[in-house]
């Protein structure tokens, strides 16, 4: 045997290297059959591997838009004065997060309710949705963080299942609820089971802080500070096994740890038995990886299934020609890496065509920099904003376009960026020729493996916006500081009668500090809550016809106690389109107008002397009774003067005659009823309007009572004047006018005094005698 290879080599020692090859070849062909196993077993682990790769590429990628979608949702909303269930519903709809993204099946918004406020919010939020609660308090809480508005995927009733749960009551969701808002960044749970889910389907939550706008900031709430949080729950079993249709999970058995791999830090685990946990794994490990994803930290060990092969045969038949099993495994290696290699470069080259296409034409400033903030390359529209040719911005900082004042928020940013996460910021920035414009940036990180090497950034220009948003802002101040100058209340509110604003005669007037503890509330929370219902029925009145209500009147009570008289006058409030979408109302305190007018209408209509009815206010009375009088009931009128009024006029003088008119009317007054229409027409001249009566004949008794109070005398001074009356009385008949009633009791009257004096007389009966 040994001469037959010493042979061998001196045949092939005189030709070259390649024949020796060839040769080899030849001589491991009769083992071809055990080596194209092995050539496969490693063909296929280096496609897993590569695989493997790809799925963590596409993993990060995926779970950065996971971590970004809760960020976006918690940013539009810090960045917002309200957050209504409307706005939520089409900001998630808009943005088509459950399309996008299908391991992401529930977003949320939960408000930061301080347990002293934990009532009035559950009244606020009754009113949308009825019987809402805070369910599941901890005992001794600070603050709740219960559920308001929601989006489900597939199963909408779920989030009416879960409306109002604090969301801080279990101790996971708290820890991660309260790193997100110490870093202000989406954070994760550990897998969890999700709330009350009949299927204890395995979740993890992520958690992005909702921060006070400046355009909201009170002493109690500043800017920035913590208003609440925007969840999303990420379905583990969709996120592993769905979003690349499933393909992982047919070629892996994929487990994932959070953290380390313990037992407990199971995030996932594909077939049940996991492998990272035995030092002799029984199956092989084709890669793994760590991923960072919303603060969490990710093992991934992707472990080969078994492909049908006998492997313990192809090493038994290796071992036996290991020289044809080398050669072949060089050869197949070669034939499989050259392919591939060139397929790589090709692959790379094709993509950074096209991807310096879209950099160059995209609409927006594109940019890319390295880890020192300097430009690597710049498109043609990051170059008009700046005003500089794109191959000068090449290399130069971008600090020396970014104003002192914002340059430690926009290192800030970069440096959140070189950690691996996408950001979204507002800045200004200076061309080269000095002029300022308002940039909307979004910087996203490009990496290598797991080191990020460069930052990627796309720039809007918003000057016209902010500018537009500045007046708007501007003009909306100066409103607002002309309404807090006008004495009268201007108050406006929604289609609900919840309050949006107000000036602030009416904060005084409902005795409020500010616009903030006004908005939100009705009139129900309010000092006049007594009349809210009544305020709301009006409110539906004028929204419902679109008509205004001016000029209603009423009694009210000050702050002070004291009563007044105010009016208001409602009107709707239009959008755009003519639509109704609130009221508008402004109310006056009038009681100093209120008294003027009902001073001017009792000088227009009463006597000075006596301070009745005159008779201009009894024409108008008299007019009105016998219209009444017309549809049933009798009705008397008497016709009465002083008897011989002259004489003591003329005797005693005038101002003696002023005291007996007045005392006349007193002594009258006291002795007719409190409906009865007593007037003075002038002089010693009066008239009785009587209404109501059982009978024509109450008009005598009247008469007769009127007489009586005559009798004792009229002490003035240190005189006593006995002082009379004749009285004429008419009843009104059936088709009989005012001015036919009053020639009736005028009548009557003049057949009194002829008939002596002191006595009545009724226009169609005979003479009553008079009272002694």
């Amino acid at each position: 045997m040994g001469s037959f290879f010493a042979n061998i080599y001196k045949a092939i020692g005189r030709h070259s290297l390649p024949a020796l090859v060839f040769v080899a070849g030849l001589a491991a062909s009769g083992w071809a059959y055990v080596a194209r196993f092995e050539h496969a077993e490693a063909q296929r682990m280096d496609q897993l591997r590569d695989a493997a790769e790809d799925y963590v590429f596409l993993l990060r990628h995926r779970l950065d838009l996971y971590a970004g979608a809760s960020r976006d949702l918690g940013a539009f909303f810090s960045a917002s004065n309200q957050i209504e269930a409307e706005e939520f519903a089409a900001f998630v709809n808009a943005s088509r997060v459950f399309d996008r993204l299908d391991g992401v099946r529930a977003l949320g918004y939960l408000p930061r309710v301080p347990s002293r406020e934990a009532e009035r919010f559950e009244a606020a939020a009754s009113r949308q949705f009825p019987g809402y609660r805070i369910t599941e308090r901890r005992p001794g809480a600070e603050d709740y963080y219960p559920l308001l508005y929601g989006q489900h995927a597939s199963d909408p009733a779920r989030i009416d299942t879960l409306r109002g749960l604090d969301y801080a009551a279990a101790p996971e969701r708290r820890t991660a609820m309260e790193e997100a808002a110490w870093r202000d960044a989406p954070t994760a749970t550990r897998r969890m089971a999700a709330v009350r889910d009949p299927e204890q389907r395995q979740v993890i939550l992520i958690f992005s802080p909702v921060r006070t706008p400046r355009a909201s900031a009170t002493p109690a709430q500043p800017e920035g500070s913590l208003r609440g949080f925007i969840f999303s729950a990420l379905y583990l079993d969709r996120l592993f096994l769905g979003f690349d249709n499933g393909r992982m999970a047919r070629e892996f058995d994929l487990e994932v740890y959070d953290g380390a791999v313990t037992s407990e830090n199971v995030v996932f685990d594909a077939d049940g038995t996991p492998h990272a946990l035995h030092a002799k794994p029984r199956r092989l490990l084709a890669h793994s990886a760590e991923v960072q994803f919303a603060n969490r930290r990710w093992l991934i060990y992707f472990y080969a299934k078994p492909a049908g092969v006998d492997i313990g045969s192809v090493h038994a038949a290796a071992l036996v020609a290991l020289l044809g099993v080398l050669l072949s495994t060089i050869a197949s290696y070669a034939v499989a890496a050259w392919p591939r290699y060139r397929a790589r470069k090709r692959a790379m080259h094709d993509f950074s065509e096209r991807f310096a296409g879209f950099f160059e034409n995209h609409p927006f400033a594109v940019y890319a920099m390295d880890a020192q903030r300097r430009f690597l390359h710049v498109n043609q529209q990051m170059a008009k904003e700046l005003g500089v040719p794109a191959e000068t911005l090449v290399g130069t900082e971008i600090d020396q376009y970014v104003s002192n004042e914002d340059r430690g928020e926009v290192a800030r940013k970069f440096g959140e960026a070189l950690r691996g996460q996408a950001v979204a910021y507002t800045t200004r920035v200076t061309d080269h020729a000095g002029r300022r414009s308002d940039m909307s940036i979004v910087l996203i990180p490009m990496s290598i493996g797991d080191r990020v090497t460069h930052v990627l950034g796309f720039a809007e220009n918003i000057t016209e916006r902010k500018e537009a948003e500045r007046a708007l802002y501007a003009s909306r101040q100066m409103l607002q500081l002309i309404l807090d100058n006008i004495p009268q209340s201007v108050f406006w509110k929604n289609l609900d009668s919840v309050y949006e604003g107000g000036n602030r005669a009416l904060l005084a007037d409902a005795g409020l500090a500010s616009d903030t503890e006004l908005i939100g509330r009705t009139d129900f929370d309010l000092r006049w809550k007594g009349q809210a219902e009544h305020y709301r029925q009006v409110d539906l009145e004028v929204m419902s016809s679109g008509v205004p209500r001016m000029r209603m009147q009423g009694l009210d009570v000050r702050p002070d106690g004291t009563e007044c008289w105010i009016e208001t006058n409602k009107i709707p409030l239009k959008d755009d389109t003519g639509r109704v979408v609130g009221v508008l109302a402004v109310t006056e305190d009038i009681t100093a107008r209120k008294y003027m007018e009902q001073e001017l209408f009792r000088r227009a209509n009463h006597d000075p002397l006596t301070g009745l009815p005159n008779r201009g206010y009894f024409n108008s009375h008299l007019e009105q009774a016998v219209a009444r009088a017309q549809r049933g009931g009798p009705m008397a009128l008497m016709y009465f003067d002083i008897d011989r009024f002259k004489q003591i006029n003329d005797t005693y003088g005038h101002d003696v005659g002023d005291d007996v008119i007045r005392m006349f009317a007193s002594r009258v007054r006291a002795v007719v009823r409190e409906a009865d229409f007593l007037a003075r027409l002038g002089g010693d001249e009066f008239v009785l309007v009587a209404e109501g009566l059982s009978g024509t004949g109450d008009g005598a008794v009247i008469a007769g009572k009127i007489l009586a109070a005559m009798v004792p005398p009229f002490q003035l001074g240190m005189a006593a004047l006995r002082v009379t009356t004749s009285i004429g009385v008419a009843c009104v008949a059936p088709g009989m006018k005012p001015e036919t009633l009053i020639k009736a009791a005028d009548q009557a009257m003049y057949d009194a005094k002829r008939a002596g004096r002191g006595c009545f007389r009724e226009a169609t009966s005979p003479a009553v005698q008079p009272v002694e």
